[in-house]
């Protein structure tokens, strides 16, 4: 499939999209790339953060009904249930 370029899409981040797409097809896990990502993500997530104060609450409260299934599920399993 090709990606074609978008008029929203500034030409950088369909390259960089492009090389992500690239990585992943030949399941290459290059580290640095890995850590720009994360760098960015973090860096997405603390301006969302700033610009909407409290809308992460709905993460925090998904993960711990997430955790909380997994735990009752492991205990089923070891109970023998």
């Amino acid at each position: 499939m090709a990606i074609e370029a978008s008029e929203s899409a500034p030409p950088e981040v369909m390259a960089e999209l492009r090389e992500a797409a690239a990585y992943a097809v030949k399941g290459v896990r290059d580290p640095a790339v890995m850590k720009r990502a994360c760098e960015e993500m973090d860096r997405l997530r603390a301006k969302n953060a700033k610009l909407y104060p409290g809308a992460d609450v709905g993460v925090d409260i998904i993960r711990e009904m997430r955790d909380s299934r997994t735990v009752d599920i492991l205990r089923a399993a070891l109970d023998g249930k």
